[in-house]
């Protein structure tokens, strides 16, 4: 197969690392994944071409990993937490600490295109992921039994708007609401985090909101919504988890309505 075709898979954890190799794979394309967490490892060394591990810091290594397969085309997938790359700063090598040193800041947008402007200078494009995952977006419905009251739609209205203006500042895409109170916005921790800490103060139901940043990079960080997501509601005091229809990755649509209508979880594409 023509060089071309090689795509690296750049990918951390979640479930959407195996559903995009499987979507590149029937596109034709041979995978190499670059696992960066040891979760991404194990899910596609049996499915990818090949498979090598590094820590997201070791860019100097990715990079001449790049060369010597002849990969030109790049696609990142899953999560990797920051938190972690903060925590273990002494792993980043000269070419990370370089990279990162040049940016004004280390929100994820920046972090983002330090390193699509680095991959570009080793001729490597970073592919967009609804290339591969478009199939996954949903159109505006509500998927539960459970349906929003009147007054549950005013918040997720609300907290869409908020949650918008969030995400142009790079801050979050996720904010918690009640009674058209924001009672957590999502920040470095991560959505299931910020959900626990809104519910602290919802002391009960409470609307999730979940939304693309306005002038969103699909190479990037696209909003996600899975089962962990459902089952932190459920656990922390229940009631809607309303997302952006058209602009989030919903993995296993069938088996999330499944387990919203069983935790009483009412599921929304707004």
């Amino acid at each position: 197969m023509s060089q071309n075709n090689k795509l690296a898979v750049v990918a951390g954890n979640g479930e959407l690392t195996t559903l995009l190799v499987k979507s590149a794979h029937e596109q034709g394309f041979t995978t190499c994944a670059i696992a960066v967490t040891e979760e991404a490892k194990e899910r596609l060394e049996e499915l990818c071409d090949k498979t090598y591990k590094f820590s997201p810091g070791q860019l100097s290594k990715i990079l001449e990993l790049m060369r010597s397969e002849m990969i030109h085309q790049a696609v990142f997938i899953g999560k990797v937490p920051k938190l972690d790359l903060l925590r273990n700063i002494y792993k980043l090598d000269w070419v990370a600490i370089k990279t990162l040193s040049r940016l004004s800041n280390l929100n994820d947008d920046s972090i983002h295109n330090g390193i699509a402007d680095l991959l570009k200078k080793y001729n490597v494009e970073i592919l967009p992921q609804t290339k591969f995952l478009k199939h996954l977006f949903l159109e505006k419905e509500v998927l539960s039994k459970r349906k929003p009251t009147l007054e549950e739609r005013v918040d997720i209205e609300y907290g869409f708007s908020v949650a918008k203006k969030i995400g142009s500042l790079d801050i979050g895409q996720t904010v918690i609401v009640k009674n058209r109170m924001i009672l957590a916005v999502e920040a470095i921790e991560g959505t299931d985090e910020a959900i626990k800490r809104g519910y602290e103060f919802a002391k009960g139901e409470a609307v999730v909101v979940k939304v693309s940043k306005p002038n969103q990079d699909e190479r990037f960080d696209i909003p996600t919504i899975g089962e962990k997501t459902i089952q932190t509601l459920a656990n922390n005091g229940g009631g809607i988890l309303a997302f952006e229809a058209n602009k989030t990755i919903v993995a296993n649509k069938e088996q999330l309505i499944k387990i919203a209508d069983r935790l009483n979880i009412c599921l929304v594409a707004v």
